[in-house]
């Protein structure tokens, strides 16, 4: 049985470009400063015990450097992880380059934030990164139980 000619011709007209449902834009980035994506928490329930944040950084136009990332009613340091001899290392950072339209990812066994005071298990955390170029870029976090796989993209 053959399909008459007016549907065939429907058909084709309707998967036509014209016809396409837009795809929504993406969010508007200020490609002076650096943009970040992919914000999480691990959360540790062990009163005392510092919580583990990963994220990725996009740089901006011009070369910067991470200087600082706070969030309300918390302290929050840089990590580095290594290995040497075996043996897995972690050093605090006072900062990390982030080169010009490069990538800097924070990640589970890698470059992360220890963030210290965490308590109540929130469901997020605005956390603020300081740039030298005196850039600031805020990103809600969520916040996974410990023991929660690492976030989709990492």
């Amino acid at each position: 049985m053959r399909l008459p000619y007016a549907f065939v011709a429907l058909a084709l007209l309707a998967a036509s470009p014209a016809f396409a449902v837009p795809t929504p834009a993406k969010e508007a980035w200020d490609r002076t400063k650096p943009r970040v994506s992919d914000a999480w928490v691990r959360f540790n329930p062990v009163p005392g015990r510092p919580s583990a944040g990963y994220l990725t950084i996009e740089g901006g136009g011009k070369p910067d450097r991470l200087v600082a990332a706070s969030a309300p009613g918390v302290r929050i340091e840089m990590h580095s992880m290594s290995m040497a001899g075996g043996v897995m290392k972690m050093g605090k950072l006072d900062g990390l380059a982030v080169p010009a339209g490069g990538v800097v990812s924070f990640v589970s066994g890698g470059n992360h934030l220890m963030i210290f005071g965490l308590a109540g298990a929130p469901k997020s955390l605005p956390i603020t990164l300081t740039f030298a170029s005196g850039a600031k870029v805020a990103t809600n976090a969520v916040v996974k139980a410990a023991g929660a796989e690492d976030h989709a993209g990492h």
